[in-house]
Parts: structure tokens; sequence; C-alpha cells
């Protein structure tokens, strides 16, 4: 029977005021500080009066979070943002404090240490009750009371830390002036709309350190000291963001060894796939190992490339530098393969792509999507709510938000928040989950906004984490995939951006409606490993780095800033000539969660390329191998031994071979 949507938990409701999301944070503390309050007065401690309590608790909570601290990347309100940013330490300065109370950790443990009960419960709340204790024994519930305040305080100021990185971020306004002489080579559409200012009585125009303008440039400039300036702006930006940093790197080594870890990734990856550091660096070192020489063979016919330009017109080579590679890639995907990326955008006009985006997961997955009939409450008119279904339409599954376009302080990055997911409520029914992504896509006043193929790639891989939260049946938020195994679905399914028969579907002229021929198709698959090894040793590279800052042993053993440019000259062929940068200062992953997880890329990269290969490329439709994805890998979430649910996707243990093969490595 069809569900009428009516009778559905209420969509996300967004605050909209600074006083509505403080009182809607003091609302959630209060709540579960009375579940707590009334989980240990529990006397006979049993796993419905008491852990069931606190993971309904936890899910509702979580829900409560997640729609209040959002806000703070995409409101259009500075007050709205500002509170959301204040509810967002608040909350977590509560869930730390919550998590490190010792009469809570003597209810869990009474109730892991009841085998009998324990072997009555089903596999999830058997595995909700392990996990809990192991995360509040992990939280230092075994250490001393001295050691307990310790990390307490720990965890506040990381969560102070991690929240202003990434606020300097979002509110960053670094730009350079440029004329329009200096600015030759970018196409018309780059001036449309660009605003412009007076420099010694010079019109100029303001071109942002903002990824769009930073492509462009870097891409088109003819004038080397124009893409190096533009490149300069970008990569020194939030020069506050140094000592947040490299403060963090130090907390978090003073926290692992607070719980006897001799380093911070030995804490984090126990709860990984990959378990230890040394299985990390295993991964990315043979990486390296094997992209090297062909890396350094791109990069000597990139040089090339820049020197008989630099000899055709009379010039003097000095170099090849980080500003030069994208408008030299560029020429060498042109001069190999005839591809010119300003006609392949012109078969991914954004609104077209997004449609079709949504239809191949919602088709491959067994769903339907439809735009939301109803007026649901967002946080900005120009946001698109859409409604997931069962492709039978015998059952609603969720909502997915849109908020696509540029605006001031919003998070630039395409990236997906989970707002909600299909956990237990309250009253025991499965609360509605709603994924929102946020994008900066700027149109001209002569086109709409018209995406790079890599713009495709990304968007195709940030809908993977908007589906995996929809179709994930997980009953409590405590069961989280981790990191390595969450960057599967979304790394899986960017192999479509390389398959003919997705590109018939997904490319499309934005003014004539043609589909891209065959040939073009050809053309653009061939270009796929153009200059891949120094692209995938950069991944690498980024990986690595994680890794050495948080595998020291002493605190002050490592500069962020300098070893981030040593080890990218070293493992990426990275130079940045005489310029002074630091892009550590804005690697946002090592402040937003992916701390000792950036390798999850490459980890994943890895698995998924073997799946996509072996199921979807295989003997099977894409409607069954979807089928198979969705229950074996998506809808356990955490609830589930990683490992085992990709072995019984693939029938065998998975290979590396697919893989090697997509970077041109066979």
């Amino acid at each position: 029977m069809v569900q009428d949507i009516d009778t559905l938990r209420s969509p996300v409701q967004f605050c909209t005021s600074a006083e509505d999301i403080q009182q809607a944070a003091e609302s959630a503390i209060n709540k579960s500080n009375a579940v707590i309050e009334r989980v240990i007065s529990e006397q006979a401690p049993a796993f419905k009066n008491t852990i069931e309590l606190l993971a309904k608790d936890n899910n509702e909570f979580r829900m409560v979070t997640r729609a209040l601290t959002f806000l703070q990347n995409a409101s259009a309100d500075e007050k709205i943002r500002d509170a959301s940013s204040k509810a967002d330490t608040i909350l977590d300065e509560f869930a730390v404090a919550r998590d490190m109370r010792t009469d809570v950790y003597k209810i869990v443990r009474a109730v892991y240490d009841n085998k009998e009960e324990m072997a009555q419960l089903d596999k999830e709340d058997r595995l909700l009750v392990e996990r809990l204790e192991q995360k509040l024994r992990a939280n230092g519930l075994q250490l001393t009371a001295e050691q307990r305040t310790q990390v307490e305080r720990v965890d506040k100021r990381l969560v102070e830390l991690e929240l202003e990185f990434t606020r300097n971020i979002n509110q960053d306004k670094s730009h350079v002036l440029l004329s329009r002489a200096e600015l030759d080579g970018l196409p018309a559409s780059f001036f449309e709309t660009r605003r412009t200012e007076l420099s010694d009585n010079v019109e100029k125009f303001v071109v942002s350190a903002r990824a769009a303008d930073v492509t462009a440039v870097l891409k088109n400039a003819t004038n080397e000291a124009t893409r190096k300036a533009v490149y300069v702006a970008q990569s020194s930006r939030c020069p506050e963001n140094i000592a947040l940093l490299q403060e963090t790197v130090h907390l978090r080594l003073e926290k692992a060894q607070l719980f006897g870890f001799a380093t911070y990734a030995d804490y984090v990856l126990d709860q990984h796939m990959a378990k230890t550091p040394v299985a990390v660096m295993e991964l990315e070192e043979s990486l390296s190992a094997k992209l090297r020489p062909l890396a350094e063979e791109e990069m000597a016919g990139l040089c090339a490339l820049k020197q008989a330009e630099a000899e055709a017109a009379g010039a003097v080579y000095d170099g090849f530098y980080e500003w030069d590679y994208s408008r030299y890639s560029s020429q060498v995907v042109a001069n190999q393969h005839s591809v010119d990326m300003d006609e392949i955008k012109e078969y991914f006009a954004l609104d077209s792509v997004m449609t079709k985006v949504l239809n191949l997961y919602t088709t491959t997955l067994g769903l339907k999507i439809v735009e939301a009939s109803t007026d649901l409450p967002v946080w900005h008119p120009s946001v698109k709510t859409y409604e997931v279904w069962e492709a039978d339409g015998s059952a609603f599954v969720g909502h997915i938000y849109l908020d696509l376009y540029e605006r001031a302080d919003k998070c630039q990055d395409i990236a997906v928040w989970p707002l909600r997911s299909a956990v237990v409520g309250e009253d025991g029914t499965r609360m509605t989950p709603a994924s929102a992504m946020l994008a900066s896509f700027e149109p001209t006043e002569s086109t709409p906004v018209l995406l790079t193929h890599s713009n495709v790639k990304s968007l195709v891989h940030a809908f993977g984490h908007a589906f995996q939260n929809l179709c994930s049946k997980s009953k409590w938020s405590q069961l989280t995939a981790p990191r390595d195994f969450a960057e599967i679905s979304s790394q899986m399914f960017v192999q479509w951006v390389w398959e003919p028969k997705s590109l018939r579907t997904l490319a499309s002229h934005y003014q004539t409606g043609a589909t891209m021929s065959d040939e073009l198709i050809e053309r653009l698959i061939a270009s796929r490993n153009t200059n891949g090894a120094i692209r995938e040793l950069r991944q690498v590279f980024r990986g690595l780095y994680d890794m050495d800052i948080h595998r020291i042993t002493k605190a002050g053993t490592i500069d962020v800033v300098a070893h981030y440019n040593e080890l990218s000259k070293r493992e990426a062929l990275a130079s940045y000539g005489d310029t002074r940068v630091f892009k550590a200062a804005t690697f946002s992953h090592m402040m937003q969660g992916y701390d000792c997880g950036y390798y999850s890329y490459m980890w994943a990269s890895v698995i998924s390329a073997d799946m996509f290969s072996a199921r979807f490329s295989g003997p099977d439709s894409d409607a069954v191998a979807g089928a198979a994805f969705r229950s074996e890998i998506l809808q356990p979430g955490g609830a589930c031994d990683p490992s085992a649910c990709i072995e019984r996707f693939l029938g065998r243990a998975p290979s590396n071979c697919a893989f090697l093969q997509t970077i041109g490595l066979h």
C-alpha cells in the first residue's frame, strides 16, 4: 500500500532565528540529561530500560544537532550562522562531557556483562551494546579521575579549534585585482557580472581565491605572473589556521597517549578497516612506488611543453611551478586526444546533469525521485527539495535538499550533510532520512552553469554519500560506518563518468539537446589517464601527510606547514618557486573528520574499482548489481563487518587489479 506523505514523520525543521537555535540546543541538552538521570537511577539495568533509552535519545539528539549545526555552512543570515556555530560548540562540549560519565559507563557495563541477556539480543542491539561499552571505555573511563579531566579538557579544546579552522575558511575574502590584459586567455563569460574596483586609477577585475575563479585562471590565463598571483592568493589563505592546526596535532597526540597509544594514528585506526598505521602506510607507499616513474615521465612532458612555448615566444624558461600545472595539463589533453574541455562543458549544464545523475542513482538502486510538491521548510529560497520513494511507490524513503548556487559566506565545497538518518525515534518508529548537498556554482548572463567533467565527478561522488544516508537501515546512530568503508559507495559510482553508456545518458548539449557523439565520448575516455599518475600521486601525498602529522610520538617534532611543503615537493613533484605558501592552513579534511582518514579515498578507490568492474561491468544488469549493492553495502551501514559485506558482494576477497587498470598501470 502506498504511504500518504502526510502520515510520514515531518521533514527536517530548520530554525529561522538565532534565538530559536539557542533554545533548540538547550532543549536537546536538557532532554538528554533527563534521560541520563532516569537511566543511572535504574536498580536492575537491562537493555530495554537503559541502553535502548540512551540509544533512542542519541538518535534524537543527533537529529537536532545536525539540523542546527548545518546552518553555519549554508545560511545567508550572519546571525544564524554565528548562532549555529555557537550551538555546535555547546552541543559538542555537552557530548564530550556526557560520554565521560562514569555513572553511565557503570550502567552500560552492567548490561554488557549480563551474558545471558546479551545472548538473547538481536545482532544489531548486541553490537550496539558492544560498541557503546567500547566507546565509553575508549573515552577514558578506565583512566584515573585526573586523566579523565585531562581528556575532557583536550576534547573541548579540539572542538573549538576545529570549528574556528572551518569558520575561517568559510569567511575568507582573499582576492586579487587584475586588469583585462593581465587576464588574457580567459573566456568572455568569465567577465560577465564580475565586480571591478579602481586600483591606481585603473579599472581591475576582482578575482577571488575560491575554487571556480582559481580553476578558470590557472587553466586559461596566458600570463604566468597572473597565474602565479592567483595561485599564491589561494594557497596563502587563513594564516591564522596554521597555529590552530599545529595545536590540534599536539592535542590529538596528548589524548592518544593518555589512552596508552603511541600515536594518534594508532588510536584512531584501531576502529577502522585498516586497523593500523602500518597497513595504511603499506598501501600509500606501495602506490607511490608504482606511480612515481610514470608521474616523473608525465611531469617531464609538461615541462617540455612550457619550455617550448617560452622558446617560441623568445622568453627564458625558468622552471615549472604549481601555477603551471593546470594550463599545460589541459594542453596535453588537447594535443594527445583532441579534447577541448571547454567544449566538453557545453554538454554538462548543471540542471540537466543533476536530474540525470539523480535518475542514474535511483534507477540503479531501485528508487524513484520527484521534486517535492509541498512547501517544505528550507534555509534559503533557492534550495530545491526532492522526495525519494521506492521505485514501485510502495514506501517513502526520504528527502534530498540541493543548494547549488554561490552565496557569500557559504561553504564552497561540493559536500553532503546527512541531516537525518533512518534510525529509530523515541516512539519506536523510523525517522525519515534526509541529505543536503551544498555547492557554489554561478551562472553567467549568457549561459547557465556549465560543469567541467571534473565537476560532474565531484557531484556523482557527493551523491554517493547522500544515497548512502538515505538507504542505510541501521537502527542506531552509534553504529556508523568507518570512514574507509563509507567512502566506497561514492568512489564506486564515480566510475559512471568514464562509462560510454552512462556518458550517453549524462551528456547533452545545453543549447541543442544533442547527446555527446560516440567519437567525442571515446576521446574523452581516452584522456582519462592523461597525467593520471601525477593526479593519483597527489592523493597519495595527502594521505601520507595526514599519517605523518598524526604519527609523531612527541609534541613539537613536526612543523605542519614546513612538512606539507617539503613532502609535496618530494612525493607530489610540486614546486613553489620563490613563493611562501601554506596550503596546510586550508587542508580542511584534517579538521573536519578525516584526520587519520584521508587514506580512505585511495583505500576505497581500490575496493570500489574492483566492485564496479566485477558487478556493474560484468554479466549482471545495473539493476541486479544495484539491488545487491543496496542490500549488501548501503543498508547495513555500520551494523556489519565491512570486510564481510565487501566479500559477500564480490563473492571473493577484493583485488587491486581493476584499480591499477583505471590509472593506467596494467
